[in-house]
């Protein structure tokens, strides 16, 4: 059953009396029980994608398109109604865990304020027990401030109290970033399993192409605020991707060749003419630089907005 339904979205910033497109003509569909993963590089235009599924972007920000959560239209609630759907319906967890949990209660009692509203006091603590099993946590952490946990430890905390919400939908912004490897892993199993077993939606926006290989489902890669190739992840992470900016990611990877992309991304204030990755593209013609290409099919469920590929 189609959960989330994104059509022609658009994102602008209004900087200086002028209107700037940060995100642009965003087409995206999401079936219950079914994971998306959006990966680019540091101001491609992730983060912005997300607040806007959640209506919270800056009040210089303006938004057109469509954005349909269970049939219903997102940009027509007003404040009180996006608030009902948050947290039940989209769950939302940020990028910095250190600012998002309460500095000043402990952890067990940060639990009981999200459960209090459908379980007692007896229920509520069993429940939390079962949290903190279930993220791989002593039941003692329940006693301790954030500031005596490690930055992993409080990601999967911050994951565990947005989950125990159970949404349909979880929004994660880089939730992985800064963490070690095995913090890393014990955050992108906890998503996992919701997706696989529980049957819950996820959309991940990540730096990271180790973080998609880990889910199942799609990947898309944004690159100056458009989606330049999606498609199964096997299929845009393998020899199979088509768009010079997935292959340069890819190559730019430590595992890989190590190979940094050349120059840098148009910034997402400026005006563009033609395909965004023309000054940093071998491939790139006089028609790239003058022409935008569209998304085109490139076989099933795989395309890429390239006139190359």
């Amino acid at each position: 059953m189609k959960l989330l339904d994104v059509s022609g979205l658009q994102v602008f910033f209004e900087v200086g009396g002028q209107i700037f497109p940060v995100v642009d003509k965003i087409e995206l569909t999401l079936s219950e029980g079914e994971c998306f993963v959006i990966a680019g590089e540091s101001g491609s235009g992730k983060s912005a994608f997300a607040m806007s599924l959640l209506g919270i972007l800056p009040q210089n920000a303006r938004v057109r398109g469509a954005i349909l959560f269970k049939g219903k239209s997102l940009l027509e609630f007003d404040a009180k109604s996006m608030r009902a759907v948050r947290g039940s319906g989209i769950g939302y967890v940020p990028q910095s865990s250190s600012t998002s949990l309460n500095p000043v209660l402990r952890i067990g009692t940060q639990f009981h304020h999200v459960l209090r509203h459908s379980l007692n006091g007896a229920e509520s603590s069993k429940a939390v027990t079962r949290i903190l099993q279930d993220l791989g946590l002593d039941d003692s952490v329940a006693l301790m401030y954030p500031h005596q946990l490690s930055e992993g430890i409080k990601g999967r905390l911050l994951v565990g109290l947005v989950a125990c919400l159970d949404p349909m939908l979880i929004i994660a912004d880089e939730p992985t970033k800064g963490l070690d490897t095995h913090s890393k892993e014990g955050i992108l199993r906890i998503f996992e399993r919701r997706v696989t077993q529980r049957g819950r939606s996820l959309i991940m926006i990540t730096h990271d192409l180790d973080v998609a290989a880990w889910l199942p489902g799609r990947l898309g890669i944004m690159y100056a605020g458009e989606i330049v190739e999606w498609g199964p992840v096997p299929v845009v992470l393998g020899d199979d991707c088509c768009h010079p900016y997935t292959l340069g990611f890819l190559r730019s990877l430590p595992e890989r060749d190590f190979i940094p992309i050349p120059g840098s991304c148009v910034g997402l204030l400026e005006r563009h003419t033609g395909c965004r990755f023309a000054n940093r593209c071998s491939r790139a013609d006089a028609v790239c630089k003058r022409q935008h290409p569209e998304l085109r099919r490139v076989c099933e469920d795989h395309w890429v907005r390239c006139f190359h590929a």
